[in-house]
């Protein structure tokens, strides 16, 4: 967010000594292939200070009327760790072949489980899941909700929002589509955009972080989908676990080559690990290092950089209107 209001401000800023040149231009023909006179330039805007000021204070009414009104959002965290730590897997040459002939896929490492993980958290299975398991859809689509007849209806457009979505309609050619009540599908969109997860590189743990109004909701939602990413993981990998330690042990009986054996005796180790894990009914690929917690204080909007925003912007439109009524006199002068 930060670098985009940089950018922002840099491009007002770069449109603004445009103009200043131009105007400067206008004021003194002189100058036209010349350098502006800073000393003329302050002079002019020194004499226009109070329509500047004026309108700074103007910019600070509006943004302090923006930040009484919006919308306080807080933003939810929650961080992951892998079950099993990531190792140097054994040297395996030669067995992904048989193993795919044979209908066995090859388990992968830690990291590779993690990353499935981050996959399918925001897939519509798992969306499906905590649909079952939870009664969090009336909250996160609160606008959708009918309390009153406890079921799911169309948000209430007001007329810009019904004009804006005829004039799309007629635009693109597109079909105005029917309702459709919150289904796993909706919620994955939902999740899509609302979570953001971010790795970190030198410990490998998992960020999930959200921001919004509503933070109890996103806490529970957090929660409820971290725990049924990691159960669909975990039958996923049962239903597999047995045909896949049976190939292994049949490559250990008739395997001559020492390291092989080695090899297929630390994977046999592995998958009794991970088989341990689904037995014991803890988590399986990612368990939380840190609860899921709340910023104490709201992080949005964020209210310096939007009042410093309006006071660069005041100050801008100020000296803007101060140049052009001294171009405007020069002509009439002229």
């Amino acid at each position: 967010m930060r670098r985009g209001l940089v950018g922002n401000i840099y491009v007002i800023k770069t449109i603004y000594l445009i103009c200043v040149h131009d105007l400067m231009t206008d004021l003194r023909p002189d100058l036209a292939d010349d350098e502006i006179d800073l000393r003329e330039l302050f002079a002019v805007l020194w004499h226009g200070k109070w329509l500047i000021f004026s309108l700074c204070c103007v910019a600070l009414l509006l943004a302090s009327v923006y930040l009484h009104s919006a919308e306080r959002k807080y933003t939810v965290s929650m961080i992951l760790k892998p079950v099993i730590e990531d190792s140097t897997g054994p040297n395996l040459a030669g067995l992904g072949g048989l193993a795919s002939l044979a209908g066995v896929s090859l388990p992968q490492s830690a990291s590779g489980d993690f990353a499935t993980f981050r996959a399918l958290l925001l897939s519509e299975e798992v969306a499906e899941r905590v649909i079952a398991a939870t009664e969090l859809l009336p909250a996160i689509f609160k606008n959708e909700w009918d309390a009153q007849n406890a079921q799911f209806r169309r948000a209430p457009r007001g007329v810009l929002g019904r004009s804006l979505s005829g004039l799309k309609s007629v635009l693109t050619g597109d079909e105005k589509r029917d309702y459709t009540p919150p289904n796993p599908q909706r919620l994955s969109i939902f999740m899509d955009d609302a979570l953001g997860l971010s790795v970190d590189n030198e410990t490998g743990f998992l960020t999930v972080s959200a921001e919004s109004a509503d933070p109890e909701t996103l806490v529970a939602m957090i929660v409820a989908a971290t725990e049924a990413t990691d159960e669909l993981m975990k039958e996923r990998y049962v239903i597999n676990a047995e045909q896949t330690l049976q190939f292994y042990q049949s490559k250990i009986l008739t395997s001559r080559s020492r390291e092989h054996r080695e090899a297929l005796a630390k994977l046999i180790s592995a998958e009794d690990q991970k088989l341990m894990l689904t037995s014991e009914g803890r988590h399986f690929v990612a368990e939380p290092l840190t609860r899921a917690t709340t910023s104490m204080d709201p992080t949005s909007p964020k209210s310096v950089l939007v009042l410093a925003l309006a006071l660069i912007l005041g100050g801008f439109a100020g000296a803007a209107l101060v140049l052009i009524r001294a171009a405007l006199s020069n002509t009439k002068v002229a």
